[in-house]
């Protein structure tokens, strides 16, 4: 158990004498249910049958109503909108004023319309026709409006995946933790462009927003990625249910698990097999070296014999 794994264990289940030992519970897993996608996370992993990949499981089958004054606002969008959203951890607060007046520069002079996650609703960063501020946003539904164009985003995991899912392509904005790693990997497919928010100008920012909506380049990739997505046996949540209830149907289902589980260190990391290599090479080399020895000596031996004189 890794020190981060411990306390959450603890926080979760306390010092209750009756559970039985984190280590325990790993050996006792039915089942691991990952928020991936082959398709999409790379490179393709081995995986073992109770590995299970539920990516995009937080997107719905069916996208909700939107709200009235979001579903209005969207639906007279003649020239497409855009959705601007940078994370719950991302605030407008958070941001230095320069590089918020910088973003509402080129927002607000475009023509398409834009929806913008901000939490103070007293102190937006400024009016315009074209922005619609909100605090809290249906972020899947509205990435499944058609008119929604472009979703500029900070490179967060959920986010991505789901504009993958609905084929939007993106300008990201990342800040830190796995966000710059999750930005690179987009543009490598092709979905979009990249910008820093540390240092973002305005320039370098209307160009890209301009780029990214007049190059159909980056919706036909994302587009196709989403049609490769989508194509799954079951949906993320069909899995999670078929799984969980096939694992109750045959009592654990003990017969998916690895062999790995139930390994102590060395057998998993292959410990002893390394070691029976190293015994046989040195083995190997001392023996090598003894019969090198032994011709060596026998050779130089018949050399040094002096040579018996002839009789005449």
């Amino acid at each position: 158990m890794n020190s981060f794994e411990f306390p959450i264990f603890r926080e979760v289940f306390g010092d209750d004498p009756n559970m039985p030992e984190y280590s325990e519970m790993l050996k006792n897993t039915s089942l691991i249910f990952f928020a991936s996608h082959a398709a999409s996370e790379g490179p393709i992993r081995p995986n073992v049958p109770a590995a299970i990949e539920i990516g995009g499981i937080q997107i719905k089958d069916t996208p909700d109503p939107l709200p009235q004054n979001m579903a209005d606002f969207l639906g007279n969008a003649t020239d497409g909108a855009i959705l601007l959203s940078l994370g719950s951890n991302v605030k407008g607060s958070h941001l230095k004023p320069d590089t918020v007046v910088k973003m509402f520069n080129v927002l607000s002079k475009l023509k398409q319309r834009v929806i913008w996650k901000w939490e103070d609703l007293e102190k937006t960063p400024g009016k315009s026709d074209n922005i619609l501020y909100s605090k809290w946003l249906p972020q899947d539904d509205i990435l499944a409006h058609p008119k929604v164009k472009l979703f500029i985003n900070h490179a967060g995991k959920g986010g991505i995946t789901e504009a993958q899912y609905h084929g939007k392509p993106m300008l990201s904005l990342p800040v830190f933790a796995d966000q710059p790693q999750n930005a690179e990997g987009m543009i490598k497919k092709g979905f979009g462009r990249t910008l820093s928010l540390l240092t973002l100008e305005e320039q370098p920012f209307r160009e890209a927003i301009l780029d990214v909506l007049s190059n159909p380049q980056y919706t036909q990739k994302v587009a196709s990625f989403s049609s490769l997505y989508r194509d799954r046996p079951m949906t993320a949540r069909e899995s999670v249910v078929y799984w969980t209830e096939y694992v109750i149907r045959h009592h654990g289902a003990a017969h998916l698990q690895s062999p790995l589980v139930h390994m102590n260190w060395i057998a998993a990391n292959n410990i002893d097999i390394y070691f029976l290599f190293a015994v046989i090479l040195v083995i190997s080399i001392l023996l090598f070296k003894t019969v090198v020895k032994f011709i060596l000596r026998k050779f130089f031996s018949k050399s040094k014999k002096p040579k018996k004189e002839k009789k005449h």
